[in-house]
């Protein structure tokens, strides 16, 4: 504001850290790490913090206050204080050096003295600041320091959009001036620091007592006026109590420290220190918007301009050096111009055009030459529609450093070439052939190392030109059809509003949560679990609503009003503009490094999340067709995952139930009801049909129970059955998540590892996920190994064979296929014996085949 002093920000550090950090874990979501297991998730919190607050406000004094080791003079006087705060979880204190090192960078003072709280210094030199002519503003989530406001001192709260407290806020908020906030503390207490207070006086007694009394002196004095007989005899029975509880809840401004504002000028960050704090805790975006680290390493990058320069710098190539390959294709469908990026050693690179790209054909055919490159897959695509076979590529980048990790995104390029290399891309493609030789000279080693080796040459590697195939293959699909179900699906949508606005008593924007939410739960008066969405609004998220759904038919509506929509949109009406001209067909990209657990990915559009059980997703995929006059072929691995439960648990009952055919389902209803399985529901199936599953991505009883729409303590009483006569499953379970505490990763039947850091952590919420997580990687990124181990066999016979058929789709357990009616009898043994055969297990795989006109009926 003009002609204000200028402003000294405080920060409680401490204070604002454990509270983001205790928010977040509340949650239960896994913590951010880096990919060798360190936890950042606070430093990056308090950093977004800062900058948001130098960048909205510019202060021109800033320090941040930390607290110290040490006993104060409060627990001198009260050895009992804050005897209730749990120790720092480890998770945290390992994070605390590096906030230390990005203020440091960030160029902001740091401010502790032994033998004082942070929140006495905060308040010493707030106080001395007001007295000098600055304003203070401390920044803090902590209510207590309300008692520091005053007209040159304020609170900023960063964790409520930037709240701002000036003294009329504080009475507004607390009921109380800030003079009278230790007041208040003293009567009421605080359980967090372990403060007393006054028995049976709670936080409204205690505001009116201030308020009528002034402070709480004049009402220990003034006790025998109190109506109330609970509060007075609290009031005569502990006045010394109620008098250390104010010294103890007082914040000190008078506390001996040397300060002076100058020591706090803000100044500009130490760039290079700043970015070694970002690289090495991985905020790759943050490093990138410094710019480069320096000047560009000394690298030797030309481009051959003519056939001829090419010829005679291939000609000089040792024959047996590796070869890095990068591609940049330009144009639409078939028509497509290619330039590519060459290397042989580290920081030599040359730039091939488009005219020279025959010359460079026969190399890029040549499968005795060892090749490079950052995803084969697409450089073998890109190349393809250059009609050029490329072959002879042995170490794939992305791929390596996806089995480093099992990170998604820790596998593109550019995030490699800034965690291996410390180097920020800029684009030219010679660059990238370069950054793929020297990540793989820097990764080969590592998969070596962690015994990654056999998983990618017997699985990702070979995958990589299935998965071209594939994607250049595409399918067929119907956009007559299509569009009239989109027609008939916004028939439904205006039927839908219509009953929605019925219910809802006025019409409203169904699409906008926040208008839902103003409908559901401030003029209905609805009452659903308090969860907060974007906007501070309650949350109408799917479970919120299907909570309501049980008994509302507003909420049920809403539902099937966003099914409806979603398919619409994303399929419907999206589908048919995405097929490619040249090829008639569409064509999916689908990726061999998308999810942690191994599993192949579906993008451009994702034609993995079409719902199969629904009627309105059943009609979708009717509009997927084969080549005319051929069928489709659909192989589905059946309750593969159960199976591989089975084969890991070596349970018993299981494992017969499985070699003797049965209904995995029915039979799991018998043991756990204690019934013969001919007198088994269908209810009572399903039910345990939700446990066999819940079992395999850790189902709480809770998560049971909403699912089937029963009590709780039924779920519960579900599971302990499940348990009891699956006792070597909950075996397995166990000895599996002692194994990865010990080791902190785990690993599929065929050797993909996951890190799982997270399955030591303190927090019950984020220890959970991660328990869940490491029972549910080696079964469900096994059957991802297994369904890719039959892709690479099949795709190989069927060319082998010179077999006309095309693998089309792949969706997690089940691969589609077009085939002429000649061999579709042929095919369907084959791909069923592969797939059956693929892996031995102590059950049998079961892959069952359809065929049909479309992929609908073909299941």
């Amino acid at each position: 504001m003009s002609g204000r002093p200028p402003q000294l920000f405080l920060i409680d550090t401490f204070g604002f850290i454990f509270r983001a950090y205790h928010a977040r874990a509340r949650a239960g979501a896994p913590l951010m790490r880096t990919s060798e297991g360190l936890p950042t998730e606070a430093v990056y919190i308090f950093h977004n913090m800062l900058r948001k607050l130098i960048a909205a406000y510019k202060p021109p004094y800033i320090a941040a206050v930390l607290e110290t080791t040490g006993p104060t003079f409060r627990e001198r006087e009260f050895p009992e204080y804050k005897a209730n705060r749990e120790a720092m979880p480890p998770e945290l204190s390992q994070q605390i050096p590096y906030i230390r090192r990005l203020l440091e960078a960030m160029r902001i003072p740091i401010l502790e003295y032994a033998g004082f709280e942070a929140d006495d210094v905060i308040g010493t030199i707030a106080h001395r600041a007001a007295a000098s002519g600055l304003d203070a503003v401390i920044v803090s989530s902590d209510k207590d320091m309300l008692q520091l406001v005053s007209d040159r001192v304020s609170m900023l709260n960063p964790a409520k959009d930037d709240l701002w407290y000036d003294p009329a806020k504080v009475v507004e908020f607390l009921g109380v001036e800030p003079r009278q906030v230790a007041d208040l503390l003293a009567l009421r207490g605080d359980v967090v620091d372990n403060i007393p207070g006054a028995p049976g006086i709670g936080d409204k007694g205690a505001r009116e007592l201030v308020v009528r009394f002034g402070s709480v002196e004049a009402a220990l004095d003034r006790a025998g006026e109190v109506e109330r007989k609970l509060y007075r005899k609290s009031l005569q029975n502990n006045r010394d109590q109620i008098l250390l509880s104010k010294r103890l809840a007082t914040i000190e401004t008078a506390v001996p420290i040397e300060f002076e504002p100058g020591a706090a000028t803000r100044s500009d960050p130490d760039v290079d220190a700043l970015r070694e704090v970002y690289q090495e805790l991985e905020f790759r975006s943050l490093a990138d918007e410094l710019g480069p680290s320096g000047p560009p390493p000394d690298v030797d990058y030309k481009a051959l301009e003519s056939p001829a320069d090419l010829e005679r710098w291939l000609a000089a190539l040792p024959a047996d050096a590796p070869l890095a390959v990068a591609v940049e294709a330009r144009g639409d469908d078939l028509l497509v111009e290619a330039a590519l990026g060459l290397s042989t050693r580290p920081g030599e690179a040359r730039r091939i055009g488009p005219e020279a790209l025959e010359v460079a054909r026969a190399m890029l055919e040549d499968a005795g030459r060892p090749k490079i490159a950052h995803d084969v897959k697409n450089v073998l695509l890109n190349l393809r529609r250059c009609a050029i076979d490329a072959r002879g590529f042995a170490d794939d980048v992305m791929l390596y450093a996806f089995l480093l990790t099992a990170e998604p995104g820790a596998a593109a390029l550019g995030t490699c070439a800034a965690r291996y290399l410390d180097r920020r891309l800029s684009g030219a493609i010679e660059e990238k052939a370069d950054c793929a030789l020297q990540i793989a000279e820097r990764l080969r080693p590592e998969i070596d190392a962690l015994g990654l080796r056999e998983v990618y040459e017997k699985v990702d590697l070979p995958l990589a030109p299935v998965l071209a195939r594939i994607e250049e293959n595409g399918i067929r699909i119907e956009p007559a059809a299509l569009r009239e179900l989109s027609r008939k699906m916004e028939a439904g949508i205006e039927r839908l509003t219509a009953a929605i606005h019925r219910e809802a008593g006025r019409p409203f924007n169904v699409n906008s949560p926040q208008q839902l939410a103003k409908v559901l739960f401030e003029e209905m008066k609805l009452a659903a679990p308090v969860r907060y969405g974007k906007g501070k609004t309650i949350s109408t998220a799917a479970d919120v609503l299907e909570e309501l759904a049980v008994e509302h038919a507003i909420a049920r509506l809403a539902l099937e009003y966003r099914q409806l929509a979603k398919l619409k949109n994303t399929y419907a009406d999206t589908l048919p503009d995405l097929i490619r001209p040249a090829t008639g067909r569409l064509h999916t990209t689908f990726n061999g490094a998308g999810s942690a657990t191994g599993r192949i990915s579906s993008s451009d559009p994702n034609l993995q999340n079409i719902p199969v059980r629904t009627e309105l997703g059943r009609q979708i995929r009717a509009a997927f067709v084969p080549e005319p006059g051929w069928r489709l072929l659909v192989a589905d691995y059946s309750q593969i995952e159960l199976r591989l439960l089975a084969h890991m648990s070596r349970d018993p009952l299981l494992l017969e139930a499985f070699r003797q055919g049965e209904d995995i389902h029915t039979r799991t209803a018998a043991e756990v009801f204690g019934i013969l399985p001919l007198m088994v529901t269908p209810e009572l199936r399903r039910n345990a049909k939700a446990v066999n599953f819940g079992i395999i991505y850790g189902l709480s009883p809770f998560g049971l129970a909403g699912q089937l729409g029963i009590a709780r303590a039924e779920a519960e009483t579900y599971i302990a059955g499940y348990f009891a006569r699956y006792a070597g499953v909950r075996k397995f379970i166990d000895e599996t998540i002692a194994e990865v505490r010990r080791q902190g990763f785990t690993r599929t039947l065929l050797g993909r590892r996951r890190p799982i850091p997270d399955i030591n952590a303190r927090n019950a919420a984020v220890r959970g996920f991660a328990e869940r997580t490491a029972v549910n990687t080696p079964l469900q990124g096994t059957a991802a190994d297994l369904i890719k181990l039959s892709m690479i066999r099949i795709d190989e016979l069927l060319g082998r064979r010179r077999l006309r058929t095309r693998m089309l789709l792949q969706v997690h357990d089940e691969l589609v296929f077009e085939s002429p009616p000649v061999e579709t009898s042929e095919v369907a043994a084959l791909v069923k014996r592969e797939m059956e055969s693929v892996y031995p297990l102590e059950v049998p795989m079961v892959v069952e085949i359809g065929v049909g006109d479309n992929w609908r009926d073909a299941k």
